[in-house]
């Protein structure tokens, strides 16, 4: 697990509300504070889906995803002024993941773990944490490494300027 502090606050949060950067990005939970305070579980109600939409080649995630939320959103942070603060928990989408799991010859699968970034804004500051979450047990943290690798480098090539915590 690492921190991370945004330094260019503007930008980033024109990467994360205002472009795709983040869309394939699954959404576990949102948090916005400003004239009242809302928030998001990004877990799907599955039954809201008819029959027809269930039985669809492409089966019904456990989580939206960012594109899906990301309007939503951007509806209630735009404006002239800025949220008290807010929170937004990712991970993930499995073909990244395994593609991570791959790099790090880590051994699992994608079921096995979700790799994880909340991101928090409070008292004019952003902070990024990444995180691991097992569904099994292991002592190898190859897979936490690599992670914690990859997204700062994902924010760095993107234009996006961190400082380490």
């Amino acid at each position: 697990m690492i921190s991370v502090k945004i330094t260019n606050n503007k930008a980033f949060m024109k990467s994360l509300l205002a472009t795709e950067l983040f869309d394939k990005f699954y959404v576990e939970e949102v948090a916005i504070d400003t004239f009242n305070s809302f928030y998001i579980d990004g877990h799907v109600h599955k039954d809201f889906y008819n029959d027809e939409e269930t039985d669809s080649s492409a089966p019904i995630s456990d989580f939206s995803r960012w594109a899906d939320l990301r309007p939503i959103c951007l509806d209630l942070i735009k404006g002239k002024r800025t949220p008290l603060k807010f929170k937004f928990v990712f991970h993930l989408d499995e073909d990244k993941t395994a593609e991570i799991i791959e790099k790090a010859c880590a051994g699992l699968s994608a079921g096995d773990i979700k790799l994880a970034v909340n991101i928090r804004f409070s008292n004019g500051e952003l902070v990024i944490t990444t995180g691991t979450a097992f569904n099994i047990f292991t002592l190898d943290k190859s897979i936490e490494k690599a992670w914690d690798s990859y997204f700062p480098s994902f924010l760095e090539s993107n234009d996006i300027i961190l400082q380490y915590l």
